[in-house]
């Protein structure tokens, strides 16, 4: 019983300073999750506001498109926010002196870097289930969802008071609908072909859709176009004109998935049936697969870097900016690194060990700094040995 009592007056201590530094990464890495999340997510918006309204769709089909792109946005995201919650939280212990504090108690280098490590590994675990598992379900929906809503042609086009496009190079404005389908007060503006736009005004029309065929049957109208030669306006009035849209369906017939909607397994594997379609090689599937794989690895490497890093000059009174700097360095050279080899994987398949690469690199950064902050203490300990 008695020498169970300081074993546990040891190990007490440790949990407890463990648990407060990964509360206070924890704590940080919600503000950053916050903010990184509304800054990215505002990029990814505009598109979505522009299918929306393009397909005429309210706010709740932009609501269901939000959470369908929020584990891509998270990919972002996570990493980020890792090295920004442990730059900040270290920064600022260091900082209050709470670190100084520890390490003159005995706490070294493996102590501190014990709850970063565990901090990195829920951020790791957090990018692997966004990955393997969000990412591709949550692509597949969305991409199903935006097809449906893009060849369902009527709701698509028969929308009242809207600038629409339907198809790059159309233009369609209508001023009323009835419950029929029948449209009054068109406006429909043709540039695919450059340079000789065509503008079409109608008191009238209907959409007539017949299998893969989809035509815009307009009446009591005028076709404008400008000679780009003469620079003249040429106007034909005609009491019917049928406008062809039949172009719109057969881009939207067939949907090939994309890689990031796949798993992992069948992405290190690519089947025939994956790449029957052609438009993406065996590379972008293996690259793709990869990728998946490394950036959970990549989030936990990046709080170790920003620990070492800080670490690794000691402490100063006038702060660690240049440390900071260092660190958020060393991770982007680590992602640029990741983005240069996935390319290089995309045209050589077999060169995928590659992808790996940024992962040894960081923790030989790691590794190295670790045993640089453990010598000092090392030469200390043997300097007072003899006195």
């Amino acid at each position: 019983m008695t020498s169970r009592g300081p074993r546990a007056g040891n190990e007490d201590p440790l949990k407890r300073l463990d648990s407060y530094i990964l509360a206070q990464l924890l704590g940080a890495l919600g503000f950053f999750v916050l903010v990184f999340t509304g800054v990215v997510w505002l990029t990814q918006a505009v598109r979505l506001i522009d299918t929306v309204i393009a397909s005429g769709q309210g706010a709740a089909i932009f609501l269901t498109f939000s959470a369908l792109v929020m584990p891509q946005v998270l990919v972002i995201v996570l990493p980020l926010s890792a090295i920004g919650a442990a730059l900040y939280a270290i920064n600022r212990l260091y900082g209050e002196s709470e670190l100084v504090v520890m390490m003159a108690a005995g706490l070294g280098p493996l102590g501190l870097i014990r709850p970063v490590a565990i901090f990195g590994a829920i951020m790791g675990a957090a990018m692997a289930a966004v990955l393997l598992f969000l990412v591709p379900a949550a692509g597949t929906a969305l991409a199903d969802r935006t097809q449906a809503i893009r060849s369902d042609l009527a709701q698509a086009l028969i929308v009242e008071r809207q600038f629409i496009h339907p198809m790059p190079g159309i233009t369609l404005f209508i001023s009323d609908t009835s419950r029929q389908g029948e449209m009054a007060g068109i406006f429909l503006n043709d540039q695919r072909e450059f340079a000789r736009p065509v503008t079409y005004s109608a008191e009238h029309a209907i959409l007539v859709r017949e299998g893969m065929e989809a035509r815009l049957v307009m009446r009591d109208g005028v076709a404008i176009t400008l000679d780009a030669r003469s620079q003249q306006i040429n106007t034909v009035k005609f009491d019917q004109f049928v406008f062809d849209l039949s172009d719109l369906l057969r881009e939207q017939s067939t949907r090939i998935p994309r890689p990031s909607e796949y798993w992992v397994l069948d992405l290190l594997r690519p089947s025939a049936e994956m790449l029957a379609s052609g438009r993406y090689s065996a590379g972008d599937f293996v690259a793709e697969g990869h990728y998946k794989l490394t950036l959970p690895i990549l989030a936990v490497i990046y709080p170790l870097i920003a620990l070492v890093t800080i670490l690794a000059g000691g402490y100063r009174r006038s702060g660690f900016g240049r440390r900071v700097i260092v660190a958020v360095g060393v991770a982007l050279i680590l992602q640029i690194l990741t983005f240069a080899t996935r390319s290089q994987v995309q045209e050589r398949p077999m060169a995928w060990p590659l992808m790996y690469l940024p992962i040894l690199l960081g923790f030989a950064y790691v590794a190295i700094l670790t045993r640089r902050l453990s010598r000092p203490r090392r030469r200390s300990r043997r300097a007072e040995a003899p006195a």
